[in-house]
């Protein structure tokens, strides 16, 4: 089995830092939702802690709208940068804030799903690539980009079983927390 080894940046066809929203309460045909930093943890999105953009106020670049398999990195602050989830499946009109990264997957170049995996068995790594004064920490996109190394199989069916064994593990972690929250109830 022939495995690959190369920077992350060779495997992404787009990265960028997301909006400056301009927020407003009330959801509409003119809203899009907004992600944060406070909905990503545990490698997992909770869209219950979104915020809307009013779209009349600020407009979203097409390509800052989020598709399935982005992967999402918080940018700033202390215990937070770093942070990695992905979604497999963009649930309605997304986008995300000036403090997350968004990390687009090349899909003629690994699997996406896998690319995911392999970021978050990485999130240490990428956490330390923090830089500033305390409070006020940046993670650096170009060392993002130039310093995490992504080993891959070069077989792309290889990569997908491997990727889905992994997701149906998540699956059923998932599936045990609702049952577990219903029993609770």
């Amino acid at each position: 089995m022939k495995y690959k080894e190369v920077n992350l940046g060779e495997l992404v066809s787009f990265v960028s830092k997301g909006i400056p929203p301009k927020y407003i309460e009330t959801k509409s045909h003119n809203t899009i939702v907004v992600l944060n930093q406070k909905t990503n943890r545990n490698f997992q999105i909770d869209y219950s802690l979104s915020r809307l953009n009013d779209l009349t106020k600020k407009k979203v670049p097409k390509d800052k709208i989020l598709v399935n398999n982005d992967i999402l990195i918080n940018s700033t602050g202390v215990g937070t940068a770093g942070r990695i989830a992905q979604l497999v499946k963009v649930p309605e009109l997304t986008t995300v804030d000036g403090h997350m990264i968004i990390v687009r997957p090349d899909v003629e170049k690994i699997d996406p799903l896998y690319l995911g995996y392999a970021l978050k068995a990485q999130q240490a790594k990428i956490e330390g690539l923090q830089e500033g004064s305390t409070g006020q920490t940046e993670l650096n996109r170009q060392r993002l980009l130039n310093d995490i190394v992504i080993q891959f199989p070069q077989s792309r069916e290889l990569q997908q079983k491997i990727s889905k064994l992994f997701f149906s593990f998540d699956e059923k972690i998932e599936n045990n927390k609702k049952i577990n929250h219903h029993l609770a109830a």
